[in-house]
């Protein structure tokens, strides 16, 4: 009798079967709500949205639907047939049945949403390449790519290294070495984090962890160097990639495993430091330079926007893009910035852009000084030293692409009494070459083109300018054009460094006033052919401690306000012309560096004697034909002593034994350069 009863059920109690299904739908469609209400946050967190929530919120809306059809037919049930005198016992019936069922699968669906969790985060981010624009696809690029990619398949390394100066585009390269890593599927994961120049272990480590799925719950660095340890050591081949590493990291303090301690885990740091990746004892270390000149013209294109169908701009316009693509130095970051920041510009501002470039005065150009400047500056101000700070910045007093002498450097420290705890010329270069070594490394300073040369990017220039035309620093640097008159304005202030080219000024005035000048710098072209320095021309520079002056031609006589420097410590005439009395420098009795190379001096004269702190005499390419007796013998400090072939003739051999003479009774004396071709041996 139970099934027949219940089926009668179905009958008799079609009403409260309806009932219960309303109420079980009216209940389902508030866990519904409550549900679509978190899945609304999650998404607005962006969380993922689990796939058995998704599946549930399907079959609800479908079992409710369904359900809402069984109820359609009550109506119909409760009106009964032959005009409402008899029950329809069949519709009846099938609406308790339908209900009963109904009611089943929405109690079920109801328990189901107790069991379901939500959302869960998103997976970890990927590495996307967000290169500079079209910078990938040059070939200068693409060779090194190509490299990098060959020396992470090779097993030999664990640590592969990126280097350059800043702005070159090693971010770049390195996104886009992870995404080709990821597409030949060479790493299971790849990880990177930017470490800057003050690296902060917890930061580090929280950005691997992100790109991981990876929290921490540990409060100490050294926990969570723990699980980040194991996290990295639990896959099988990943590539860690530190960006902008500005000095040696303990990899095992921040839990990154290398070598022995993880086979398949290789490290790919990235610096503007040369001896940081040796630091960091990479493997294998890449240096990517500047662009090529048609792959920046391409690119400085690109981003103004310039035509290169010229028909639709003036040739005036087009010669002015150029240029200033030209003082961006084909360095990526300099070329986009300065380019974007132009596009779409008239010709006026087009002018502006160039002139502010070429006095490094970029203030008015959208982005360059914030994110090109400064981001350069910064390599200038993690620099280890005072002393290779003004070292750097010294290179900054010569012209555009020039070779700079490394002995300049020399020179002008020991005058401006650069160096601590130096007792000798040579210690003094010793020390110039390790800085320089040390900037080139950091990519401040590139190999010059001639032997004991280097030179400056034209954009690292451009900063050094900026910098060192500070306050602090009150440098001017005027050597890129030659000045056609020296400006009034400029009579009279406190700069501490000058360096002008004074090619097409008539006369230098005789009346300047620079109180705190303790470097100066002429270069001319010989164009001026200035007969005479005014008398007075030095009157005003009487702190001047370094005077270096390079194709000033000066016929006949010194300056007689030349004595009144007496707080010189190094005078350099290069090509200066031909003197015939030199005698007044006998009065600069504090002067350690003294140069005549390539300005004709007929004779050293007695006075040159009393210099008693010198300790470097320069006389090469001279053609100094008498070297007075007892001048030598009484530079008593006397260390290096340069004559080349000033002795190159038969009838001067006992000049020279006379000359050596002296020279042994020096007891500092260290260095002579001579070319004696007809000396006895």
């Amino acid at each position: 009798m139970a099934p027949v009863g219940h089926r009668f059920g179905y009958l008799f109690s079609y009403k409260s079967k309806v009932k219960n299904l309303k109420e079980e739908v009216e209940k389902l469609d508030e866990k519904r709500g409550a549900m679509q209400l978190s899945v609304d946050e999650a998404e607005r967190n962006v969380k993922v949205i689990g796939p058995d929530v998704k599946g549930w919120l399907g079959r609800v809306d479908k079992c409710s639907e369904e359900a809402r059809e069984i109820l359609k037919d009550e109506v119909e049930a409760n009106k009964g047939c032959l005009y409402g005198w008899c029950p329809n016992l069949k519709l009846r019936y099938s609406l308790g049945k339908k209900a009963t069922n109904k009611a089943k699968e929405v109690a079920k669906l109801q328990e189901e949403r107790k069991l379901t969790e939500v959302a869960y985060n998103k997976p970890p981010p990927g590495i996307e390449s967000t290169s500079t624009e079209g910078i990938k696809v040059f070939e200068s690029r693409r060779l090194i790519m190509n490299d990098v990619m060959e020396a992470l398949k090779d097993d030999r390394f664990h640590m592969i290294a990126i280097c350059g100066m800043r702005g070159v585009g090693k971010t770049t390269m390195v996104k886009e070495v992870a995404k080709r890593a990821k597409e030949e599927k060479l790493f299971n994961e790849v990880v990177m984090a930017v470490v800057s120049q003050s690296p902060n272990e917890r930061k580090i480590q929280g950005e691997i962890g992100d790109k991981l799925g990876l929290k921490f719950e540990e409060e100490t660095e050294r926990g969570r160097a723990d699980r980040l340890r194991e996290r990295l050591r639990g896959t099988k081949r990943i590539l860690v990639i530190l960006d902008d590493v500005w000095k040696r990291l303990e990899l095992n303090d921040i839990g990154i495993p290398f070598g022995d301690g993880h086979r398949g885990c290789k490290i790919f740091p990235t610096s503007r430091f040369d001896n940081v990746c040796n630091d960091m004892d990479a493997q294998k270390k890449f240096t990517v330079e500047v662009l090529i000149e048609e792959e920046a013209w391409n690119l400085f294109e690109e981003m103004a926007g310039i035509s290169n169908d010229t028909s639709h701009t003036s040739t005036d316009l087009y010669i002015t893009q150029q240029k200033v693509a030209d003082e961006c130095g084909c360095l990526p970051i300099a070329i986009v910035i300065v380019a974007r920041a132009l596009r779409g510009k008239d010709e006026q501002l087009w002018n502006s852009a160039l002139l502010q470039l070429r006095k490094s005065m970029v203030k008015n150009i959208r982005g360059v000084e914030e994110k090109v400047f400064k981001s350069l500056e910064l390599s200038y101000k993690f620099l280890e030293s005072r002393e290779m700070k003004e070292c750097f910045l010294l290179c900054s007093l010569y012209a555009e692409d020039f070779n700079i002498p490394i002995e300049d450097l020399v020179r002008y420290g020991v005058g401006i009494e650069l160096f601590e705890a130096i007792d000798s010329v040579a210690e003094a270069r010793d020390r110039v070459h390790a800085f320089v070594d040390d900037l080139k490394k950091g990519y401040l300073l590139m190999g010059g083109e001639q032997e004991g040369c280097v030179k400056m990017h034209d954009v690292v220039r451009d900063v050094a300018i900026s910098i060192a035309s500070r306050e602090e620093h009150s440098f001017m640097v005027r050597c890129d054009e030659a000045l056609k008159e020296w400006l009034e304005k400029e009579r009279h202030k406190n700069y501490a460094v000058i360096s002008l080219r004074c090619t097409g000024i008539s006369e230098l005035p005789d009346n300047l006033e620079f109180p705190k000048l303790h470097l100066l710098r002429l270069e001319d072209g010989y164009a001026s052919k200035l007969v005479n320095l005014p008398d007075s021309f030095y009157g005003g520079m009487k702190e001047l401690k370094a005077l270096s002056m390079l194709n000033v031609y000066i016929d006949g006589s010194l300056p007689t306000s030349l004595r009144w420097l007496t707080n010189l410590r190094s005078l350099s005439l290069y090509e200066c012309g031909l003197f015939d009395d030199v005698s007044v420098i006998g009065a600069l009795e504090n002067l350690k560096i003294l140069s005549f190379e390539g300005t004709k001096i007929e004779e050293l004269p007695k006075e040159i004697g009393r210099l008693s702190h010198l300790k470097l005499l320069d006389l090469l390419r001279c053609g100094v034909k008498r070297i007075c007796p007892g001048v030598l013998s009484n530079l008593s400090k006397l260390e290096e002593l340069y004559l080349g072939s000033s002795f190159n003739d038969e009838n001067r051999i006992e000049e020279a034994k006379a000359t050596f003479t002296e020279l042994c009774g020096l007891s500092n004396f260290t260095t002579l350069v001579i070319y004696l071709p007809h000396f006895a041996y």
